[in-house]
């Protein structure tokens, strides 16, 4: 069965190694327990993505389970990757299937304590829709 709705669009558009300890996002609320890789997603909550999701969510990013490290920004998401070999370019999923794994807006409404409606009008017009 296929979703009627997904957020599988997202990218990868930077990755960054950093060291242990290393603040994560606006507030540093988000701490490496190591050397680690951060990826860096365009989206925010100025397209919608709930900030509240900050610390809590996750992300897919070639059918592995990663999450959102730090704050929800603007316009970004950071997303601890560990050691996994992503490349810029590589699509991520914040709502929707990738292998195995699933992430729903029901979840995603769970962690905010909303309803998914909420979740899915919030999206905003720089997300683009597909309708088939």
């Amino acid at each position: 069965m296929k979703s009627l709705i997904e957020l599988n669009n997202s990218k990868i558009v930077y990755l960054k190694k950093v060291p242990s300890g290393y603040g994560i996002s606006y507030g540093r609320t988000y701490k490496t327990k190591s050397s680690t890789q951060i990826a860096t997603l365009p989206i925010g909550y100025g397209d919608g993505y709930p900030r509240n999701l900050s610390n809590k969510s996750r992300v897919l990013i070639r059918g592995e389970v990663f999450s959102i490290s730090g704050r929800v920004c603007m316009d970004q998401v950071m997303v601890d990757i560990g050691n996994f070999r992503a490349r810029v370019g590589d699509e991520v999923a914040l709502i929707g299937r990738q292998g195995q794994e699933i992430i729903s807006v029901e979840e995603l409404a769970g962690l905010s304590n909303t309803i998914p409606y909420e979740i899915v009008c919030g999206l905003g017009s720089r997300i683009p829709r597909v309708y088939t």
